[in-house]
């Protein structure tokens, strides 16, 4: 009897083991990840520096810019991918948005952010002329 119960569970773990290893062959989402996403400066309104990897994945395979939202200036187009990264130098003093977007159809696909904070703010107060 215990030999049975013992061969019901080592077959079924074996199945699902089997049905665990197989690799998943495409990408299930649409990625876009910015690393790192968050800068410092160190007073508030100076210019953050850092070199910035963009990675992104697609379902499928695709032609895809990579976009700055403000200023709007594509910065790296690919060709039948379905993954791709760009690695820039960011220098800003405000916080950058990024777009994925197809060249066939011209949808946004996703965006990401790199945020700029800084260690202290500008406290500037108003100073009155006196005379005395």
């Amino acid at each position: 009897m215990y030999f049975r119960i013992f061969l019901i569970v080592y077959f079924s773990l074996n199945t699902l083991l089997v049905w665990a290893d197989e690799p998943t062959s495409q990408v299930a989402e649409y990625t876009l990840d910015a690393t790192p996403n968050k800068c410092v400066a160190l007073r508030e309104g100076s210019n953050c520096y850092a070199i910035v990897t963009l990675h992104w994945q697609q379902p499928i395979l695709g032609d895809y810019c990579l976009r700055n939202v403000e200023s709007k200036k594509v910065m790296q187009c690919w060709l039948s991918q379905q993954e791709g990264s760009h690695t820039y130098e960011f220098n800003s003093a405000q916080t950058q948005h990024f777009e994925l977007i197809s060249t066939q159809t011209g949808q946004v696909h996703n965006q990401t952010e790199v945020l700029v904070n800084w260690v202290y703010t500008s406290k500037q107060k108003k100073r009155r002329w006196r005379l005395f």
